[in-house]
């Protein structure tokens, strides 16, 4: 194998491929990723994790066609430090790739092509989504997702093909995050599918797409498929959790609320932030709402700080309620909504809130927190 290309052609393009190379390989040849150079083209491939793979093609004068393995960290490395807009040599022999621009030749092995992983089929494209759109929704759903690898499943984003739209869910049981987004279908009597994919990868993989203004989804159809994204050349694919006894959403989301209050965010940002530098994340606060009055917010316990504070509610109708939550769940919620007010919706203050940004519809972001029970809910003994 013998080509040229240029060396920025080549970096820009290892830079979302080369991150799926597997830290832990399960063999040699899984460390490395797949160039094969036909007529003006060169693909880069790699699919040595089990769990995830990338592909794209670039251009490039090919001289002799051909496939190599290169180690992929090492080729991924390199090509950082390559000089930008200068051709690159290429060219492969039994035992090495030799790279060279201008003085410079770099030799490095090749591996094993015989026994690099096969890229796994792709599904079948449900439609397609904007970039920007796509990547927003993942980051602002992802803060809901678990940490605790003993619930896989919870640590995913449940993706779902519902009707026109792209329903994106996450969950750790304490609250749950939803939105919806649009998707051009490619087909119009595409079935209704869905699949949950890890939330730290799919977080990774949707940076390298927030630019395209078309990306198409794959969605499994069937056990053992994958999850894909795709736009131009790349395409990155992820295999789903396995989520049968993932929660079933819809029982737990209120239809009907008893108080509904409206903040400015910045300013209830601020005051759990006090509250949590007082008397840190993990100490409940608790929001009491009077209708026609103040809203008061307070944290802290009686034997380490206390904090009070008084926010003027743009808005607030139905019935007096006091709630308490944990602070760090209701300031990540905060954090990922971008109005500068926000509305609470509450039933009691033993069943779950629903905060989002006021006057949206139900596609757009809706964060769910289940209320933190206080000694004061505890009933009186006998």
């Amino acid at each position: 194998m013998k080509l040229t290309l240029n060396t920025e052609t080549l970096t820009e393009a290892l830079r979302p491929v080369g991150r799926h190379v597997p830290t832990r390989p399960d063999s040699p040849a899984a460390a490395g990723l797949r160039l094969t150079a036909t007529e003006d083209t060169l693909c880069l491939i790699a699919a040595g994790d089990p769990a995830t793979s990338a592909g794209t093609a670039l251009p490039a004068s090919v001289h002799e066609v051909g496939t190599a393995v290169l180690p992929g960290r090492m080729l991924h490395g390199l090509a950082r430090t390559l000089p930008a807009g200068q051709p690159l040599d290429i060219t492969v022999d039994e035992r090495f790739a030799h790279l060279q621009f201008g003085g410079t030749r770099i030799s490095i092995p090749i591996l094993n092509t015989d026994e690099y992983p096969r890229q796994p089929d792709l599904p079948k494209a449900v439609g397609t989504v904007a970039g920007k759109v796509l990547a927003a929704a993942v980051h602002q759903i992802a803060v809901a997702a678990g940490a605790d690898d003993t619930l896989p499943m919870l640590t995913g984003i449940r993706v779902e093909l519902v009707g026109n739209t792209l329903k994106l869910t996450a969950t750790d049981r304490y609250r749950l995050a939803i939105r919806q987004i649009p998707i051009q279908r490619t087909v119009r009597r595409a079935p209704a599918a869905r699949c949950v994919i890890p939330a730290k990868a799919l977080r990774a993989t949707v940076s390298d797409f927030r630019r395209a203004e078309s990306v198409t989804v794959g969605l499994p159809a069937a056990e053992g498929q994958r999850f894909s994204l795709s736009t131009g050349a790349l395409t990155v694919t992820h295999r789903p959790l396995d989520a049968k006894h993932y929660p079933d959403i819809d029982k737990v989301v209120p239809t009907s609320f008893a108080t509904q209050v409206v903040l400015e965010r910045a300013a209830l940002i601020e005051a759990l932030t006090r509250a949590v530098a007082v008397a840190r994340d993990y100490v409940p606060v608790n929001l009491a709402v009077q209708p026609g009055g103040p809203v008061v917010i307070t944290g802290g316990s009686r034997d380490e700080g206390r904090t009070r504070e008084e926010l003027t509610a743009r808005s607030a109708k139905g019935e007096p309620i006091r709630i308490s939550f944990s602070p760090g769940f209701l300031l990540a919620g905060l954090r990922v909504l971008k109005s500068r007010s926000v509305q609470l919706d509450l039933t009691t203050e033993h069943r779950p809130a629903v905060l989002h940004s006021p006057g949206v519809d139900r596609a757009e972001l809706r964060y769910l927190l289940m209320p933190v029970r206080t000694a004061s809910d505890a009933p009186a003994p006998n």
